[in-house]
């Protein structure tokens, strides 16, 4: 997946344009570390880690908004109404994460058409999911707002819509 800085030049294309590239949302992350996805490749099917940092949330998410232009990009390209991407540390997730804090299946996410939003919901996750830094219920849907940050254990995410990615695309400053 593409860093910020890799779609830096994509963001000189209209908005139109690259919202039809991209899709209507990303998730932005920062990426895990080695040892971490290591560690959670080889746990496989076995069971998930504990989270390391539950209460340092803002903190974390603090730290990678300051290395903006390093973040992976996660773009969400929904097809259809009501279409679902599954986030978990399994393979066959949509949006593998690579951390072992994560569930093999942790949360899904659903494509709303008619609220231009996606709702996301935890499968019953070992370390739960969290929108800004604030435990989610278990199997009960939460529509996401641009700007949200978005907690699957510790792995921490930016959700954005394109529109806003593309704006601070445009704003980041090229390397001198």
């Amino acid at each position: 997946m593409p860093s910020v800085q890799q779609l830096r030049p994509f963001a000189e294309a209209p908005l139109e344009s690259f919202r039809a590239a991209s899709g209507p949302v990303a998730l932005i992350q920062q990426p895990p570390e080695p040892v971490f996805q290591q560690v959670a490749m080889q746990l496989g099917q076995a069971r998930t880690v504990s989270m390391t940092s539950r209460t340092r949330l803002a903190e974390r998410l603090l730290t990678m908004l300051q290395g903006f232009q390093h973040l992976e990009v996660h773009l969400l390209q929904p097809r259809v109404d009501g279409e679902e991407f599954t986030v978990g540390r399994m393979d066959t997730c949509m949006l593998m994460v690579k951390d072992p804090s994560v569930s093999k299946l942790h949360a899904k996410l659903r494509w709303s058409e008619k609220e231009g939003a996606c709702l996301v919901r935890d499968a019953g996750s070992m370390n739960g999911t969290y929108v800004n830094a604030v435990p989610l219920a278990p199997h009960q849907d939460f529509q996401l707002r641009d700007g949200d940050a978005l907690s699957f254990g510790d792995a921490q995410f930016l959700y954005l819509h394109t529109d806003t990615l593309h704006a601070h695309l445009r704003l980041i400053q090229d390397p001198v």
